[in-house]
C-alpha cells in the first residue's frame, strides 16, 4: 500500500488515465479509447471507480453495472457517447518495485522519470528480478523497465542489493541520448 504522499504523486502523473467514449455492445459497456484504438470493459475497472465528463468538469462515480453509476448526486445512467475516464493500472512488476522503495528513493525516481518527460504509467515492459528472490536473505540483481511516452523511449535499469547492506541504483537512458542516475544506500 502506498503512503498518502506517494499516492498523491502517482495520482497527479500525466497519462495516468484512460479517457474514452462509452459504447454499448451486446449489453456490455466499454470505453473506446480512440487515442490508442483500444476497448476497455467497464466490468474490469479497478475498484469500480470512474469519472464522467460533464460541462462542469470530471465528476467521480462508482460503476454498479448495467449502465448505472452512483455519483454524489445519486444514480445516473451512462449512454453511448458519454466521455469517461478510468485510472490506469501500473504493471505488477513495476508496482511491486515502487512499493519496495524507501520514500525518498521513490520520490527521486518519479521526479527523474518526470524530468525526462515520462510517467510511471508510460511503462510498456517491466521485469522485476527482486520479485523472484523473495525467499532469499541476500538479494542482488538487476531489473529492467521500458517506458514509451509516444515521443521517445526510456530504458531503466534497477540495480539492487538487499541484505546486510541495502542499495538501489537506477540508470535511465532515453532514445534521444539523455541519461540519468539515482543511487541510494540505507
Amino acid at each position: 500500500m502506498y503512503s498518502s504522499k506517494r499516492a498523491d504523486l502517482l495520482l497527479n502523473q500525466k497519462r495516468s488515465y484512460v479517457i474514452g467514449l462509452i459504447e454499448v455492445t451486446n449489453e456490455q459497456y466499454v470505453i473506446y479509447d480512440d487515442m490508442n484504438d483500444e476497448l476497455h470493459l467497464l466490468e474490469e475497472i479497478q475498484d469500480n471507480y470512474l469519472e464522467i465528463l460533464s460541462p462542469h468538469g470530471w465528476k467521480p462515480g462508482k460503476w454498479l453495472g448495467l449502465g448505472k453509476v452512483k455519483t454524489e448526486l445519486g444514480l445516473t445512467s451512462l449512454n453511448c457517447g458519454d466521455t469517461v475516464r478510468i485510472r490506469k493500472r501500473l504493471p505488477i512488476a513495476l508496482d511491486e518495485m515502487l512499493k519496495e522503495l524507501h520514500d525518498e528513493t521513490f520520490m527521486r525516481l518519479i521526479r527523474q522519470l518526470n524530468s525526462l518527460s515520462f510517467s510511471p504509467f508510460d511503462c510498456i515492459y517491466s521485469y522485476n528480478h527482486l520479485y523472484f528472490l523473495k525467499n532469499k536473505v541476500h538479494k542482488k540483481g538487476v531489473s529492467f523497465y521500458q517506458f514509451d511516452n509516444e515521443n521517445t523511449i526510456c530504458g531503466l535499469q534497477h540495480h539492487f542489493e538487499r541484505g546486510v547492506h541495502c542499495s538501489d541504483r537506477f540508470e535511465f537512458t532515453t532514445s534521444l541520448g539523455e541519461r540519468g542516475l539515482i543511487s541510494s544506500k540505507y
